[in-house]
């Protein structure tokens, strides 16, 4: 069908832009959505699911079309390389669609983009792929008796280079991973970065009910399900464009996941009169708390903050459309201290940037533009963030420190430093928290919540890798 080979052609020019490092997953496939409102719910679908699968599973797929192709795939062409990949996904992932269709596109594709010299160079790497998917293997995950007759080194190698290609993740993220979990947990993460999730919404409480907007939402054919821990979170699949869904447009439910809102419940509100979140945007752990406080107060005011007009517009059109009234956005940078805050802030919320590697599953783009390096930069841009921040606390107030990575020197290594450095304790958490959830996170690594902060596992819990924890401005200043 002509609509099927332009959806095709879509999904070619957004894994470039993302290959080419000209946008981001999520800005990517979120901007065509939006240009391409007209596309009927199936074509959506097929779009998306090319784009997520074929980053999703880039790693394995380079790892077969290099054992047909006679040019690696880094040595071809952008354009090249990620149509053969999104075809060999079609092929391996999508059984309703025919192999014959998939080659015949891509050959068609490839002289559209003006690459007739290389169309038969695409036609011949897939179909040799066809003829051997058979033949095409993945590594095999090394047993222990192969310990004995070779060396670690040659062991840990094949170990991670089981889980890299197996499950389409860098080798060096894996080797980190290893190092902070158990090899169970570790497969269990990536197996469930694999897995597709539904669209997880809050509810937002002062305009109107849970079972409310999940009888609405039913009645006109989305899938519905109730959050797994807790009682406001509702995940969407069977749905076709996010603004089409009324309760999405008038503010009735926002996006955001949960973990982030498990998070929302660390917030005191009670005799608060000033909430801080100082690098809030999309806004999702700003309105959660503004809606909490709105329960309890009409005095008390979120200052909503980011760093750039663009992020904190996005913001403001979240806070519009969900209608709190207790919110001020502002541009700030949260490295540079606001002389105007100093002792102001009841509670701040420090979600700081970071590495996003509990997230893979939904931004499938993290782990190839990640670099190692990067890791312990984002740990001193933390602290940096959370020296200026720190200094905002009221005596006796309150600090929620969170990250969307699994990564433990991101994590708990934080508050150690943060007791040392800026007089911050920690305090419990185990009873602010689901039952349901305290009992998955009882005894698993990166949680303590009597201490006060919990690691969230893809696998292991049903959310997003998240950490939180909750610490208090102990008596004197730093």
């Amino acid at each position: 069908m002509s609509t099927e080979i332009n959806v095709r052609a879509l999904a070619l020019e957004t894994l470039t832009d993302i290959d080419r490092g000209m946008k981001n997953a999520s800005d990517a496939i979120h901007a065509t959505l939006r240009n391409y409102q007209y596309l009927d719910k199936k074509d959506r679908s097929f779009y998306t699911r090319i784009c997520q699968g074929t980053l999703e599973y880039r790693i394995q797929l380079d790892y077969f079309i290099n054992q047909v192709s006679k040019t690696p795939v880094n040595k071809c062409k952008p354009y090249i390389r990620n149509l053969l990949r999104m075809s060999l996904y079609q092929i391996r992932y999508m059984d309703r669609v025919a192999n014959e269709a998939v080659c015949n596109e891509a050959v068609k594709l490839a002289k559209k983009k003006g690459f007739q010299n290389l169309s038969g160079f695409v036609n011949g790497v897939l179909r040799n792929l066809i003829r051997n998917q058979e033949a095409l293997k993945l590594p095999d995950k090394p047993d222990a008796g192969v310990k004995s007759v070779i060396s670690e080194d040659d062991y840990n190698k094949r170990v991670s280079e089981y889980y890299s290609v197996n499950y389409s993740m860098p080798e060096w993220i894996v080797n980190r991973f290893l190092k902070w979990y158990s090899e169970d947990i570790v497969e269990k993460m990536l197996q469930a970065f694999l897995e597709e999730a539904p669209l997880s919404v809050r509810v937002n409480l002062q305009k109107t009910t849970v079972a409310g907007v999940k009888e609405e939402l039913e009645r006109n054919g989305i899938q519905v399900q109730r959050g797994k821990y807790c009682e406001n979170i509702l995940k969407l699949s069977e749905y076709n464009y996010l603004n089409r869904i009324a309760a999405f447009r008038d503010g009735r439910i926002t996006v955001q996941d949960e973990s982030s809102c498990l998070q929302g419940y660390l917030v005191p509100v009670d005799g608060v009169e000033v909430i801080l979140d100082i690098c809030a945007a999309p806004g999702g752990k700003t309105m959660h708390a503004a809606e909490r406080l709105l329960q309890v107060s009409e005095k008390g005011v979120v200052i909503s903050r980011d760093l750039s007009e663009g992020k904190v517009e996005r913001i403001r059109e979240n806070v519009e459309r969900m209608e709190y009234t207790n919110i001020r956005t502002q541009i700030w940078d949260a490295l540079e201290t606001d002389e105007t805050l100093i002792g102001k802030a009841d509670v701040i919320i420090a979600d700081v940037p970071c590495s996003g590697l509990g997230v893979i599953g939904r931004k499938q783009d993290i782990k190839y533009r990640l670099e190692e390096k990067q890791l312990e930069e984002l740990k001193k841009l933390q602290r940096d963030i959370l020296k200026a921040a720190g200094r905002y606390l009221k005596a006796d107030g309150t600090m929620i420190y969170s990250t969307c990575t699994v990564n433990p020197e991101e994590n708990e290594a934080q508050l150690a430093w943060m007791k040392q450095e800026l007089n911050l304790e920690l305090m419990p958490i185990r009873e602010l928290l689901p039952p349901g959830l305290v009992k998955e996170v009882e005894n698993q690594p990166g949680t303590d919540l009597d201490a006060g902060y919990c690691t969230l596992i893809p696998g292991l819990q049903s959310c997003d890798g998240f950490f939180f924890a909750k610490l208090r401005k102990a008596e004197g200043i730093y």
